[in-house]
């Protein structure tokens, strides 16, 4: 087997392992995170500085926060459709 051959195969094998994905969704969780982070520090000093200020501050912060979690999870939901449909064209082409 010829050495391209060979770390095609390895490729196939991987993506079928699941080990790229899960590289994958292990990046997005800690995109995730990264975000929730920040809210809730955010919300935490807004607590203990008691302003309407800190309020204000803490809800404007949490918005542009709450929209970087969305495309976290938009992106997690990504990887598992692209993860799901090696199997289920693997299924369709085995009922044939």
């Amino acid at each position: 087997m010829s050495r391209v051959a060979e770390l095609e195969a390895a490729k196939l094998e991987e993506r079928r392992s699941g080990a790229e994905p899960m590289k994958q969704m292990s990046t997005a969780l800690h995109d995730l995170c990264q975000p929730l982070t920040t809210l809730q520090c955010r919300l935490e000093m807004a607590e203990l500085l008691g302003t309407p200020e800190a309020y204000r501050e803490a809800v404007v912060t949490g918005m542009g926060e709450c929209a970087r979690l969305s495309a976290a999870v938009g992106a997690m939901r990504r990887i598992v459709r692209a993860a799901m449909q090696p199997a289920a064209d693997e299924q369709i082409g085995g009922a044939e």
